[in-house]
């Protein structure tokens, strides 16, 4: 069989519009990745810290930091509150506004006291720049969150993937079975 034949065939135009879009899918998320120079681009946030600014199941967009010293830190209320910073906390990532900066001079690192806008005092210890992922841009996209955090369990995401592959191919495979039928109900003869 020759190529062309070969791609007229529905179920091998299945399999490559699955493969044309896990490509496209990777590459917007590295593109992403590349663009905002940051491992995680895209957010949802997942508690109310952060209320009014950010609420939980909001999808926000973030920017890594090249340069620590202009990272603007300051309270809520101030004329320039500070930047909003997403951080490794210790289970998991932490959005949370930087109200002071603290140069260390022996080590040249940066370390900042955050404060969820919600809470009623700020966090417990001071991030280093180490743990800084990066800086909210300003832009989130409100509720789309919270598609990704009812997908938060890495085996549920694995598992609806996996789901709607299988109905796609169950849907594109279904007119073949049924002509099958079909074709094999003519030619059974009765006795």
């Amino acid at each position: 069989m020759k190529l062309p034949d070969v791609m007229k065939r529905d179920y091998v135009q299945i399999v490559v519009m699955i493969v044309a879009v896990i490509l496209a899918v990777l590459v917007f998320w590295y593109g992403l990745r590349f663009a905002f120079r940051t491992e995680y681009p895209i957010l949802a946030v997942a508690s109310g810290s952060m209320e009014p600014v950010l609420y939980a199941g909001d999808l926000i967009f973030v920017e890594g930091v090249q340069n620590f010293s202009n990272i603007h830190a300051a309270p809520k209320d101030a004329d320039t509150p500070g930047d909003i910073l997403v951080y490794q906390g210790l289970t998991e990532l932490i959005v949370h506004r930087a109200v002071e900066k603290t140069y260390n001079e022996d080590a040249e690192t940066w370390s900042f006291k955050t404060w969820g806008d919600n809470n009623n005092w700020p966090d417990g210890r001071p991030v280093d720049e180490s743990s800084v992922i990066g800086r909210y841009v300003g832009f989130k996209v409100p509720w789309l969150g919270n598609i990704a955090l009812f997908f938060e369990p890495f085996e549920r995401k694995v598992a609806f993937i996996a789901l709607w592959i299988v109905l796609l191919i169950v849907i594109e495979l279904a007119p073949f079975a049924e002509k099958r039928l079909k074709s094999d109900d003519r030619e059974t003869k009765p006795l």
